[in-house]
């Protein structure tokens, strides 16, 4: 199983952070005073990526990572529609994958008929995606057997000073996003 690693965003956590900023509003305190104060850090909730075919990407993250399937069902809001910038008429579906019991929903996929990808662009600008594994060989074996696209096949990693720290490996998924593997030395010969 992969990992990556995720927060949850707490509820208080949302709560405090909301009602500091609002009463920062209704202050009037300037948007320069605001950005005085310290701001609670960001914690990780999933990666959502828009896919031209999802059965495609769903068997990819499944098959050949690991992850499983937590829920699939059409979703469509002006939000969705805005964020990722759907074809007019189309009916969006939400995939949510799971990476272990640790790291539920970690992953999301979005699809709708009419969505074009441009493999090339995402290969080039896309965000890449890491994940931790202790399987690199299997995993790689699994890419390779089923065609997938293999940028770096397993490779030694060195730290700063030159020591070793692990492997890593790249692939590309269905829709040309780049998919990073890390293994560190513990868990290879």
């Amino acid at each position: 199983m992969l990992l990556f690693h995720m927060n949850q965003y707490s509820k208080t956590n949302l709560t405090r952070s909301g009602a500091r900023w609002f009463g920062l509003i209704l202050l009037g305190l300037t948007s320069a005073t605001a950005a005085t104060e310290p701001i609670d850090p960001v914690r990780f909730q999933r990666a959502t990526l828009t896919v031209a075919n999802l059965d495609d990407s769903i068997a990819y993250y499944r098959d050949l990572l690991g992850f499983t399937v937590s829920s699939r069902s059409a979703y469509d809001t002006p939000a969705l529609r805005q964020i990722f910038n759907l074809p007019a008429g189309a009916v969006p579906e939400l995939v949510l994958l799971d990476a272990g019991e640790q790291q539920p929903r970690s992953l999301a996929l979005v699809g709708a008929a009419g969505i074009q990808i441009d493999r090339d662009e995402n290969r080039r600008g896309a965000p890449a995606l890491l994940f931790n594994t202790a399987q690199m060989d299997a995993i790689h074996a699994a890419m390779k057997a089923a065609g997938r696209e293999i940028l770096l096949p397993p490779t030694p990693l060195n730290d700063f000073s030159g020591k070793p720290f692990g492997r890593e490996a790249a692939y590309l998924d269905p829709d040309g996003v780049r998919v990073i593997l890390f293994e560190g030395i513990n868990h290879h010969d």
